[in-house]
């Protein structure tokens, strides 16, 4: 289980340092120490802008000297360094949160601040959704991934096979799949923004057009009899700051003003990640934008969203989720 450093804790006179890293508190009835440094890691994504203005804001001095923001590129690589303790916060996959915890990783989900940002990808000008291309080719990055598993639920729901009905082509990440629309050599591509984004720019520098034929969040809403809201990405604390109470409630509130910061300053913020993630050119983030759906929502007010997509996503593939559904302890919050 991940534990914060003991160093920051000497002099607290706890019982054992395995209950201070686990509590991340002094003795009882004391306010915690500040921390040396406050960690929060997440994937090279527009929505990250949020963390890099939560960074450049700070953090109050009472609980922590720092915050540094850092990008993490792989699931293990993310996963290495909070089973390591060498982050707090770590912005995340939802199902992947799932997993962790279902691994023996006792993190909690904090929130889920990305509600859409998938979308099926066309240059055909009268596709508006999956059936219309049934028989056809489709590219989707990562094979049993959520991409993957999405699309074959929205297609279970209207009677339709991803498998049988569809001439499926898994590449090895995102760009892969742009880079084949913008060249032409593929029609259909299910894509995140920013790649989808990207793909659209590439191709209209090559003379073809792409477009968002149809939007994975409306789709859900179709399918399900939900709002249009698909709970895509959250952030986890880890056991070391979980009792921080003052700690997890102030990081609440910066990120809820970050996200709105990066919606209502889109240049400004694609500027603040020019150097940190230089993966995505200013451009194309700002132009992603608009796409992505970022609304702030705590994982108790979220909870029913959260707990059905993972009890769907659950049912057509277990893996998903880490095998089992996570109970209530998993959502930051819960009833004792």
């Amino acid at each position: 289980m991940p534990t914060i450093t003991r160093r920051e804790f000497l002099g607290l006179g706890a019982r054992s340092a395995l209950a201070l890293g686990l509590a991340g508190i002094g003795l009882s009835g004391c306010r915690p120490r500040p921390l040396s440094s406050l960690v929060i890691q997440a994937p090279a994504s527009p929505p990250s802008l949020a963390f890099l203005r939560m960074a450049q804001q700070g953090v109050p001095a009472n609980l922590a000297h720092e915050l540094r923001f850092q990008l993490w590129s792989t699931v293990d690589e993310m996963r290495g360094r909070i089973t390591a303790g060498q982050a707090q916060f770590s912005g995340l996959p939802v199902n992947v949160a799932a997993t962790l915890y279902n691994r023996g990783v006792q993190v909690q989900l904090l929130n889920v601040y990305i509600w859409g940002i998938l979308y099926l990808v066309t240059s055909d000008p009268a596709v508006q959704s999956l059936a219309e291309i049934k028989g056809q080719p489709l590219l989707i990055p990562f094979r049993g991934d959520l991409p993957d598993i999405l699309t074959q639920y929205l297609l279970q729901k209207q009677g339709l096979s991803l498998e049988k009905d569809f001439q499926v082509t898994y590449v090895s990440a995102a760009p892969e799949a742009a880079q084949l629309l913008a060249a032409g050599r593929a029609k259909h591509a299910v894509l995140s923004e920013p790649s989808a984004t990207l793909a659209i720019a590439k191709a209209k520098e090559s003379g073809v057009t792409l477009r968002r034929a149809m939007d994975y969040a409306q789709a859900w809403a179709a399918a399900t009899g939900r709002a249009p809201r698909l709970p895509m990405a959250g952030v986890v604390a880890l056991p070391a700051v979980l009792r921080n109470r003052a700690l997890l409630d102030w990081f609440q509130r910066a990120e809820r003003d970050a996200l709105a910061w990066v919606a209502a300053n889109p240049q400004e913020a694609s500027q603040l990640g020019a150097q940190a993630i230089q993966a995505i050119p200013p451009a194309v983030m700002v132009a992603s934008l608009p796409f992505i759906q970022m609304d702030f929502a705590d994982a108790q007010s979220a909870r029913e969203d959260i707990a059905f997509f993972l009890q769907e996503m659950h049912a057509l593939s277990p893996d998903l989720v880490g095998g089992s559904l996570p109970p209530a302890e998993f959502y930051y919050g819960a009833s004792s």
